[in-house]
């Protein structure tokens, strides 16, 4: 029974570990995307920096509930002397510790922003942040081919997962800020600013969908494993999800978009994407249980 409380613990953790990502990763492009929308890119600081307190704290929750898992102690296990020296040497402790170096290194990154910020010194983009910030992204994702059954895969699926991980983040992390700008601003300027992130977008989605199913395939192997075990049939339930955020994506797009110079569309726009968000999130929760909870056999 103690296993299982392990188990739940690190779905969580693993659910807040992907929603860190997409706050920052998706955050990050929408600082530059809305950089002419002082009071939003204010916001999207908030919410960036959230992501990164998430993605520490989940790093480091990993690692604890990794050594109380082995140890099979009870609470008192997260601090067992011997299973803590084993993981802080093991490839899983260098990771926990890379993520959260990483993670604290953004959030340090945005707090010192929002202090200039309220001091009123400049805060337009700067490039560097950008890069410190894509290069701290950069290591986290490319750790998730480090740990778990994908380490078995070949270079080619490492890189496909981590393209994937990083365009998922980019999309489920641009929600909120777009839900930001459709209660912010409307007409013309709403259009324009949705037509064009509609165009990203769509590269967005292509990327994601060619490499998660190819690495689905690679990891599932026989249509057995699809239709017969816990992790296919969530893994199904996580396909009808995706579909049905695609779907409603292509409805924004297609239907809302051209109309938005009429602010009744905007405030229907803010709905659809508000929706497209719970989506977003279940399509997280799942993941998270399939990877943690039950496993690929």
């Amino acid at each position: 029974m103690a296993s299982e409380y392990w188990l739940w613990a690190g779905w969580i953790e693993k659910v807040m570990l992907y929603a860190g990502m997409a706050f920052v990763i998706g955050g990050s492009f929408m600082y530059f995307f809305l950089s002419e929308y002082p009071l939003i890119k204010k916001t999207i600081i908030n919410y960036m920096l959230l992501g990164a307190v998430f993605g520490t704290f989940s790093s480091i929750a990993s690692f604890f509930i990794q050594v109380g898992s082995f140890a099979n102690t009870g609470l008192q296990g997260i601090i067992d002397p011997i299973f803590l020296k084993i993981l802080l040497h093991s490839p899983v402790g260098t990771i926990q510790i890379t993520r959260t170096l990483c993670f604290s290194i953004v959030a340090v990154l945005l707090i010192a922003k929002k202090y200039r910020w309220s001091s009123q010194q400049t805060s337009h983009p700067s490039w560097a942040e950008g890069a410190i910030i894509a290069l701290a992204s950069l290591v986290i994702v490319t750790s998730f081919s480090q740990l778990g059954h994908v380490t078995n895969l070949s270079l080619f699926a490492q890189i496909l997962i981590s393209i994937h991980i990083v365009v998922m983040s980019l999309w489920m992390g641009a929600l909120f800020p777009l839900w930001m700008l459709s209660r912010t601003i409307e007409g013309m300027p709403l259009k324009d600013s949705m037509h064009l992130f509609g165009r990203i977008a769509a590269m967005i989605v292509g990327l994601l969908v060619v490499c998660g199913l190819t690495v689905a395939i690679m990891l599932l192997k026989d249509i057995h494993i699809l239709l017969t075990t816990p992790y296919g049939h969530g893994f199904i339930l996580k396909l009808a999800l995706v579909a049905s955020i695609l779907l409603l994506a292509a409805f924004n797009k297609w239907y809302f978009t051209p109309r938005l110079e009429h602010s009744r569309f905007a405030k229907q726009l803010s709905y659809a994407i508000l929706f497209e968000m719970s989506l977003g999130f279940s399509i997280l929760l799942v993941t998270g249980y399939i990877t943690s909870v039950i496993g690929i056999e």
